[in-house]
């Protein structure tokens, strides 16, 4: 884990921690289908649970071949249970009851080993990381939190400090980089009308690609929409 971007305790207010975990290599359904070589997308995770036999109910969305995805879920013994409802041949809401990997078992638990939890829903990065927000009272809670998470799963701190509730100023939504990136293209006139700048400008100027700050700025945005309509 990489924790370079924190932030001191200097008020009262709950403490959150945004980091993205990998995908292992593995025959698992679960990187068979998100791994960054699959065909499908996660668009986000908006629940699971670990039940009592310590297996695991996930409400989530896909995109992609979702013949495919019922394939890979029907063929898989570890699936005790699942259904993709789909208005639309590319996009769909997936239930799943199965047997996770164990990395991932492990990863689930952490909200019932500490007193933490994950912000719903979990969304997904261009490259199939997954994209976490953890809540706890305490950055020092969080640390710990963070120290349960397996090491196979990569996890990256991006940002850990206040969390940026709908109280707060707008800024406090977005993480370190999203701000960086956020502050070029505003310099370059990215959000000017006419517009004075493309992503290519921005991810010349931050030695970065195209791709990731694509990503960042549609981050931004949403975060920016939701919370401006909340």
């Amino acid at each position: 884990m990489n924790p370079e971007n924190t932030e001191p305790e200097t008020d009262d207010r709950m403490r959150a921690v945004t980091f993205t975990l990998d995908q292992p290599d593995g025959s698992h359904f679960v990187y068979r289908m998100f791994g960054a070589d699959s065909e499908l997308e996660r668009e986000q995770i908006y629940q699971f649970n670990v039940l009592a036999d310590e297996t695991v109910i996930l409400l989530g969305r896909l995109r992609g071949d979702l013949d495919e995805a019922r394939r890979l879920l029907d063929d898989h013994t570890d699936v005790l249970g699942s259904n993709i409802s789909s208005e639309e041949s590319q996009h769909g809401l997936v239930y799943v009851h199965a047997r996770p990997p164990p990395a991932m078992k492990q990863f689930l638990e952490i909200p019932r080993i500490h007193e933490v939890f994950f912000n719903f829903p979990i969304g997904s990065t261009s490259d199939g990381r997954l994209s976490v927000e953890m809540l706890g009272e305490t950055n020092d809670v969080l640390r710990e939190a963070l120290a349960d998470v397996p090491p196979e799963l990569d996890a990256t701190i991006e940002r850990i400090g206040p969390y940026p509730d709908a109280g707060g100023h707008i800024l406090g939504l977005l993480t370190d980089r999203q701000r960086e990136v956020l502050d070029i293209a505003l310099d370059l006139g990215y959000y000017e009308v006419p517009r004075q700048a493309t992503h290519g400008d921005i991810a010349a100027r931050l030695d970065r690609s195209v791709g990731t700050v694509g990503e960042h700025l549609q981050k931004i945005e949403s975060r920016v929409f939701k919370h401006i309509r909340s």
